[in-house]
């Protein structure tokens, strides 16, 4: 099969000479690197991650040093003193403020461990989210393959037999209808080819679309790859280990607490703050003033107390925001909690289900195979019509396809389902890259 793709690939110019094909791990790892969807979330895990430096400052103290020189002008006006004068005014003010109890800051703190875990989870769903796309990518670009070159040889086929209904009709033993039949087939066959050779095209853009870069032979799979059952066989336990584990719903739940807690951080606005604060302030005036140069030195140490009795109705307005806030988080969680756990039951169901669908093809293959031995046989002695031979070689052709479309699906619907589950890794993606040929 693979040797016959190679031909047809390169037939219709959609492979170049002397290419290796690439497997499923190679384009893996070649889409960690470079998957936009990847990086951007591991930016914003990163970006995530300075909350927490974020949080602790609010314990640290905060210093500010200002500074200022003047040059004054004044004309003064009284009974006792009057006149103008010049003279230069300079000085600066250096002060600390030590937060010793803001609520705000405690919560702020506990909101920031809550998002770092939320990013966590929801960068390790960007990954398990990278590793099924790639799988779905890599074999929707095989099954491209295959019904290029299925499409291909059904053309070949049909033109053999357009050529042999032609042949037959020159001594007269065919009709000019066999020969329009054959020819109607041929043309629909031909179009098909040229479909499929699109469908490729744009599979192929797709997997680049991840990895950056064009694949133009991938590794095929066995034919005699495995079909493996789920374990556990329990749909029950599927979804048990999926609401547990599943990334998504913990990045869910991570989104119900932060909202919780900002009920918290609203509400802390009511709270009484409490500082210890230090100021130095030394100030400079010219001699050119009436009482001569000045020169003040000032410091000071002390604890300032700060109780917010009344500021419109704010903080009460967005304490109830906040709790809408949550009451809002709180149902998004409950969705994307039935939707996985729809997911992994038709997950796990397609599985089961693919399992008997690429046996039962498997089978159809083997009978159409036979049904067109005996139509054309029967054709041979003219108990069969053209019409009958180039619908049981469509019906064939149709079957070989499904057949090895379902074996994609069977390993796509595996992965997905622990996807669903959350418990997809590499490791299922090496297993898998062991059925290819090498």
């Amino acid at each position: 099969m693979q040797r016959l793709l190679q031909a047809v690939l390169l037939c219709t110019g959609l492979l170049s000479p002397a290419l290796s094909a690439n497997n499923l791990i190679e384009v893996y790892e070649l889409a960690l690197q470079s998957d936009p969807q990847l990086m951007a979330e591991a930016a914003s895990r990163r970006a995530t991650g300075e909350l927490k430096d974020q949080a602790r400052a609010g314990f640290l103290p905060e210093i500010n040093l200002s500074a200022s020189t003047n040059r004054i002008w004044q004309d003064t006006s009284s009974q006792n003193f009057g006149g103008r004068r010049n003279y230069n005014d300079r000085g600066y003010t250096l002060s600390l403020v030590q937060p010793l109890y803001r609520r705000e800051n405690f919560v702020f703190s506990e909101q920031a461990d809550i998002a770092i875990e939320g990013a966590d989870a929801s960068f390790v769903l960007a990954e398990q989210t990278l590793l099924v796309r790639v799988a779905e990518r890599y074999f929707d670009v095989l099954g491209r393959e295959d019904d290029l070159t299925f499409a291909v040889a059904e053309r070949e086929a049909i033109a053999k037999q357009l050529e042999q209904a032609e042949q037959r009709f020159e001594v007269g033993l065919a009709t000019i209808t066999d020969v329009t039949e054959a020819q109607a087939a041929f043309d629909i066959a031909n179009a098909a080819v040229i479909a499929a050779e699109n469908e490729l095209v744009n599979s192929r853009e797709l997997l680049r679309e991840t990895t950056g870069v064009y694949h133009e032979l991938l590794a095929s799979l066995q034919d005699d790859s495995p079909l493996v059952s789920p374990e556990p066989a329990d749909i029950n336990q599927w979804s048990e280990v999926a609401i547990t584990t599943n990334p998504a719903l913990r990045v869910a739940r991570s989104n119900v607490n932060i909202a919780r807690n900002n009920i918290q951080l609203q509400r802390s606005g009511h709270y009484p703050s409490v500082d210890a604060v230090a100021r130095k302030d030394y100030s400079f005036q010219s001699d050119n003033n009436i009482s001569g140069s000045t020169r003040t030195n000032q410091e000071l140490v002390g604890i300032q107390f700060n109780l917010p009795i009344y500021a419109g109705g704010a903080v009460s307005s967005r304490t109830r925001e906040a709790g809408h806030r949550l009451d809002e988080s709180m149902q998004n969680e409950e969705e994307i909690r039935r939707i996985i756990m729809r997911e992994t039951r038709a997950a796990f169901n397609n599985v089961m289900s693919g399992i008997s669908r690429v046996q039962a093809l498997k089978q159809a293959v083997v009978s159409n195979e036979k049904a067109l031995e005996s139509t054309e046989a029967g054709f041979e002695v003219g108990t069969r019509t053209t019409v009958d031979v180039l619908n049981a070689r469509r019906e064939l052709f149709s079957a070989r396809r499904d057949y090895a479309q379902s074996r994609y699906d069977y390993i796509v619907n595996s992965l997905r389902l622990k996807q669903a589950a959350g418990i997809v890794t590499v490791d299922d993606l090496y297993q898998i890259n062991q059925w290819l040929m090498q």
